[in-house]
């Protein structure tokens, strides 16, 4: 509102309302006093009393210049006149009394506004004596806010003028007039109204351009622009309307525009006032305003810099590098970031010297940080320092400027100080993110920025360099250089500020020198702690004698000659002293505590420096004069009335309680347990509620320990849970008081104090673990049974436990073991029950029919079997373990239809998934394999060949059958290559074709002569060596594969006698073969008698002579076959020897085959034969290889899995092998490294020879 008034009185004048000039004076004389308060420092006392002075000769100045000089008087005088004149009037209406009443309004309006001049004086005067008193007298506290306007006197003569005189030439000046009075009384509305009138009524008179003028303020004013245009427009449309108010009009109707939204409008508009301005069309009062709102409505258009190009391509003005500047400002303000940078390149682009380009650039900079492309932030700042400088072409075209070359340098000033900055910043993030090498890189790129801006500002020093130490101490601090750190905190302290002058207001408080001499040892320290750790492996006692530490210590005395009067001084020789103590130099730093105890007898740490004096005096071995220390602490703290501290006193306490303990752990190192232990109860028994009195009972427990009296031991540990249950040594007491027992020999004992935990600190963490350590030793003793009930104790008291499942579990395990099936059986069946989820579940379902097996309940092991494998079948290697348990329950109850269905699923089960698992034991299968081998071999038992031929060839056949299938089962059951099976069921393999010849050998003979039986019984035999021959080759593959893969068991010395019997056999038969003719029968010589007599018509003498004739042949020819079937058995017999020496076999066959060629040919060199028996304790086995080589055929012929599962199990394999022979080649270099020499002593160098 106080502007409205302003606004009004000056338009008053332009109304051509006109009177003396009285006030020239009063004016002058205010301005020479703001003259004067210019001259003052702000916020002075004298510039306060000033500014009052003038804003009173200023109100006296507005007051002379509205009275036209006259006094409060002379205007009462000249009021009374004219209401004379009026009063006279009253009935009359002519020109002389409407002339009257106008000066009566004019007069009365001058007294008002003189009153409110004089009253508002007034006012100020006393609010600036209340302000001089602090606003405390009665009077200054209802000043209030300054008197109101009284203008109603004044208005109602002009209402009644205008109501009398509606169409009298003066009408427009007093309705003018009375519109301003009305809006210095606030009545804005009124004025409107009042204005409105005039250009209707009075259309063609001189003041409806300035009326429409206040009509459009009235509208602008109230945010009514579009109404406010329309009204601006009617201003600037009269041709008579020129300066002062054109220029208003112009410049508020295109922030009219701009208020609508309407910017182009708007920016185009303030562009006719600036360019009206610049050739002298308006005054240019208002055109730096134009300017920056002209940039404004540009920067509020999209792409406007771009617009604004435009529309001034062909506009020949000089400011089109100041506009773009000015949108660019306007751009950034309002965060238009992208907008604001194209603005600027605009600027640059066609003028890279504008006067303000330094400030341009600075604003990219600060654009791009906004942006967070703080890269090109860093890029944009280095071209800051480089256009700019004093060598550049700007520089050149604007140094007769001194703001913007101040400007530039400060830019310049600023970037080289900030590139450095952000590059130290981005070492640090680098640091941080553990990129240590581009950190470092990036540090030594800031070094050098932070060198080169102490390098340019040498000659201009100024608290930046200040600044600059520091920040440069922070770099090397952050990359550990701490030395170099520490010279950069002492420039600090060495600095001479005084030649930076005054600091700028706002600005940070700089490093004070004693914080920075502080800084510098600890840095210092922080270089002696690195040397400490890296030159002396850490250890305080090396790294006494190091160059850093004596740096340190150094350092440390510099800052004490300088600052030893800081309150920190304390602190640092305090630290110090620490550091002495840490290195073990207990003697120096008695010396230095007592110095400090001596020298700042009255500081506040004197306590702590001489509970450290007390300390060191400790470790020093110095205990009577450490607990003397202690013994004055305690008196401080306790009859010392500034010092009393009852907390503190009890920790002294405490700590000569600590001196007593030390002495007895001084006892147990010198060997004196039982004394040592003794000392610790000792403590205990009079300082049983010190902290450590717990510590003192375990310590004891832990001497008698090495006392080895365990016994002693666990009584004393037991002490800490009734005395101590809080402690946190009380469970680890109650361990050790078990783990004693256990040692002295009762596990009873030990048990229970186990469960001691469980039953009295329930929600302790060990109390569920306890649980099992008691079962475990009830386990050892062995109490199967009650190591399981104590297993179960974690199912009853902590059901929900996470591990209690497992707990269960071995509490089954452990029935199964104590030989309870049932208990086993009932708990397996509770964990599965209660914990169907938990891992364990499966391993107990699964448990279930194994203690039915183991209890011999084969019914119920195969039920429980199926329903195991029915229920669980995600896991592959318990399904075929499930599924080898029923056949084997099924086998032990003679169901061999059942096993051997379940066999098959066996091996279905295993060729499917025990391929893909890894470490399956091929046994199971193999085991499969061979007893449905074993099920078809049994069926031969029951088949004899006997019968006419043709039933004994249908026998065979079925034998042969039943051997075909046998042996499919037998060869499956060894390609697992299970020890125990392979050679098992190979054996088997060569055993079923000597069983066949054994039923071949056995058939019924069908002769009914001696002749015909024997002739039978030739052809019988004949056929036994191809069994014989098949078998053999069997046998010696499985004694092969034994002494390849280096195992040596029964089954395979039933391979080496089957083997050397099949040799034997096959020898055998051709003996008997020849026995067989050396003992036929001979046919009946009466019958071939009666023959020749009969047929040939021979003699009885010649029939006889040629029968016995025959009778020799027959005997030659059997003679003749006898030997050579006995002459065909000794390359057997001697073969067999041989290959009982080369196999280094010594059985009871090759002692008959020894035996039966000594008997056909006892000159045969094979007789000569010495066997070396076998050693089978020279094998090497390696059964891994085996089983890994048949797994990878098996995978490779199996006919069930995919290609998928056969590729991921040999990666699987891979894998597992590379990992294997990772591991072996680490042991292989462990042991070679062993093996490896020592390294021989370099001789020494020979002396030269005296020339």
């Amino acid at each position: 509102m106080k502007k409205l008034f302003l606004v009004a009185l000056t338009l008053f004048t332009f109304a051509g309302v006109t009177y003396a000039d009285p006030c020239k004076d009063k004016t002058k004389e205010a301005k020479t006093m703001l003259a004067k308060c210019k001259a003052m420092k702000k916020g002075s006392s004298g510039y306060k009393q000033c500014a009052s002075s003038y804003n009173l000769l200023k109100t006296q100045a507005q007051q002379a210049c509205r009275s036209g000089g006259m006094d409060e008087n002379e205007m009462q005088a000249a009021i009374k006149q004219w209401r004379t004149q009026v009063d006279r009037c009253k009935g009359k209406q002519s020109s002389r009394c409407a002339s009257a009443l106008q000066q009566l309004g004019n007069y009365q309006y001058r007294l008002e506004e003189k009153l409110q001049v004089d009253a508002m004086a007034q006012y100020e005067e006393n609010v600036a004596w209340c302000e001089d008193r602090d606003n405390e007298p009665a009077k200054c506290q209802n000043l209030g806010s300054g008197p109101k306007v009284d203008h109603s006197k004044s208005l109602g003569y002009f209402l009644e003028y205008i109501d009398k005189y509606p169409k009298e030439t003066r009408t427009p000046n007093v309705m003018y007039q009375a519109s301003f009075v009305y809006e210095a009384s606030g009545e804005e509305e009124k004025a409107y109204k009042l204005r409105m009138r005039l250009v209707k009524e009075f259309p063609d008179n001189g003041l409806v351009p300035k009326t429409w003028l206040r009509i459009a303020e009235y509208h602008f004013m109230n945010r009514k622009f579009r109404e406010a245009i329309d009204a601006y427009k009617r201003v600037t449309g009269f041709e008579n309307l020129t300066g002062k108010e054109a220029a208003l009009a112009m410049y508020h109707l295109a922030e009219s525009y701009y208020n609508i939204a309407e910017y182009e409008v708007a920016a185009k508009t303030y562009f006719v006032y600036i360019d009206g301005s610049d050739k002298g069309k308006y005054p240019n009062d208002l055109r730096l305003e134009a300017m920056d709102f002209m940039a404004a409505s540009f920067s509020d258009i999209d792409d406007g810099v771009r617009v604004a190009a435009k529309f001034l391509k062909d506009k020949k003005v000089q400011f089109k590098d100041s506009l773009y500047y000015r949108i660019g400002m306007k751009n950034k303000d309002h965060d238009r970031n992208e907008e604001a940078v194209q603005s600027f390149k605009y600027l640059l682009d066609i003028n890279p010297d504008y006067v303000d380009a330094p400030l341009a650039d600075v604003a990219m900079v600060e654009i791009l940080i906004i942006q967070q492309k703080f890269d090109e932030a860093q890029e944009q700042r280095k071209l800051v320092v480089k256009r700019y400088s004093k060598n550049s072409s700007w520089y050149k075209k604007n140094k007769q400027y001194p703001k913007s070359v101040e400007n530039a340098e400060k830019a310049i000033r600023s970037a080289m100080l900030d590139i450095p900055q952000y590059d130290h910043a981005q070492a640090a993030k680098l640091m941080k993110q553990g990129d240590t090498e581009s950190a470092k890189k990036r540090y030594d790129i800031a070094i050098k920025g932070y060198n080169e801006f102490l390098s340019h500002y040498k000659a201009e020093p100024s608290w930046d360099e200040y600044k600059v130490f520091a920040n440069l101490a922070l770099v090397y601090q952050e990359m550990n250089q701490f030395a170099k750190a520490a010279d950069m905190f002492n420039k600090i302290v060495d600095a001479d500020t005084n030649r930076y002058g005054r600091r700028a207001l706002g600005s940070a408080a700089p490093y004070k020198k004693e914080d920075a001499g502080y800084n510098a040892v600890l840095m210092m320290d922080r270089a002696r702690a690195d040397a400490q750790k890296n030159k002396a492996g850490d250890d305080p006692v090396k790294a006494y004698n190091l160059p850093e530490t004596k740096a340190y210590f150094a350092q440390m005395d510099k800052y004490m000659k300088k600052f030893s009067k800081q309150k920190e001084a304390v602190e640092l020789a305090y630290n110090a002293a620490i550091v002495r103590y840490q290195a073990k130099q207990f003697k120096q730093a008695v010396i230095d505590f007592r110095a400090l105890k001596t020298n700042y007898p009255n500081n506040q740490y004197i306590l702590l420096i001489s509970r450290m004096l007390a300390q060191s005096l400790l470790e020093s071995e110095e205990l009577d004069e450490s607990q003397k220390e202690f013994e004055w602490l305690l008196k401080q703290y306790t009859e010392v009335k500034a010092t009393r501290n009852d907390s503190m006193a009890k920790i002294i306490r405490t700590s000569i309680a600590a001196v007593l303990f030390q002495k007895a752990d001084k006892a147990v190192k010198n060997g004196q347990y039982e004394q040592g232990a003794v000392a610790y109860l000792d403590l205990v028994k009079h300082y049983p509620k010190e902290s450590f009195s717990d510590k003192a009972v375990f310590e004891a427990g832990t001497a008698y320990e090495k006392a080895n009296n365990y016994d002693k031991a666990a009584q004393t540990f037991m002490m800490i849970p009734k005395n101590y249950g809080s402690s946190p040594l009380t469970i680890k007491g109650i361990l050790r008081a078990a783990m004693a027992y256990k040692k002295a020999g009762k596990p009873e004992q030990a048990a229970q104090t186990f469960l001691f935990i469980t039953n009295n600190f329930e929600k302790d963490s060990m109390a569920f673990a306890a649980i099992g350590f008691a079962a475990a030793t009830y386990d050892s003793i062995p109490n199967k049974k009650m190591a399981a009930q104590t297993y179960e104790i974690a199912y009853k008291k902590y059901h929900d436990h996470e591990k209690t499942p497992g707990m269960l579990y071995s509490a089954c395990l452990t029935y199964d073991e104590a030989k309870l099936p049932e208990e086993a059986i009932r708990c397996s069946k509770d964990l599965v029950r209660d914990y169907p989820k938990s891992s364990y579940a499966l391993d107990a379902a699964f448990s279930i029919p194994v203690a039915y097996q183991n209890a011999k309940r084969w019914s119920e092991a195969a039920d429980a079997y199926i329903f195991f494998a029915k229920t669980y079948t995600s896991d592959k290697e318990k399904l075929i373990a499930a599924y080898i348990g029923t056949a084997r329950a099924y086998r032990e109850l003679k169901d061999d239809k059942n096993a051997a269905d379940y066999y098959k699923k066996t091996l279905d089960a295993y060729d499917k998934y025990g391929l893909q698992i890894k470490n399956a034991d091929p046994g199971v299968p193999a085991e499969a394999a061979y007893y449905l081998g074993e099920m078809e071999y049994a069926k031969m038992d029951a088949i004899t060949v006997s019968g006419k031929q043709k039933q004994k060839d249908a026998a065979v056949k079925k034998l042969t059958e039943i051997l075909k299938v046998a042996v499919g089962h037998y060869s499956k059951s060894a390609t697992y290559a299970s020890e125990q099976w392979t050679f098992r069921a190979t054996n088997k393999i060569g055993f079923l074709f000597v069983t066949m010849a054994a039923k071949i050998r056995e058939q019924e003979l069908n002769g009914k002569t001696n002749e015909e039986q024997f002739a039978e019984r030739i052809g019988i035999v004949q056929q036994l060596p191809g069994y014989y021959d098949q078998a053999q080759p069997i046998f010696q593959k499985n004694i092969d594969l034994a002494r390849d893969q280096g195992f040596y068991n029964a089954d395979v010395i039933a391979a080496e006698e089957g083997y050397i019997e099949m040799y034997y056999q096959g020898c055998a038969v051709f003996v008997e073969v020849g026995d067989a003719f050396a003992n036929s029968p001979l046919p009946d010589s009466a019958e071939i008698v009666a023959q020749y007599v009969e047929y040939d018509g021979m003699t009885k003498e010649d029939a006889a002579f040629a029968a016995g004739e025959d009778l020799q042949a027959y005997r030659d020819e059997l003679s003749s076959r006898s030997q050579a079937a006995r002459e065909a058995a000794v390359p057997r017999c001697a073969t067999g020897i041989r290959a009982s020496e080369h196999y280094g076999i010594d059985n009871q066959w090759t002692q008959k085959l020894y035996d039966m060629l000594r008997n056909l040919d006892e000159q045969n060199e094979a007789l000569q034969i010495k066997i070396t028996k076998f050693d089978a304790s020279k094998l090497f086995q390696d059964p891994s290889y085996f089983k890994m080589k048949a797994r990878l055929e098996q995978v490779r012929a199996s006919k069930v899995m995919t290609k998928q599962e056969q590729l991921a199990t040999y990666q699987e394999i891979l894998k597992d092998a590379q990992a294997e022979n990772e591991k072996l080649r680490a042991e292989l270099k462990e042991l070679q490294a062993r093996l490896a020499p020592p390294p021989s002593a370099t001789p020494a160098t020979a002396p030269a020879q005296a020339q």
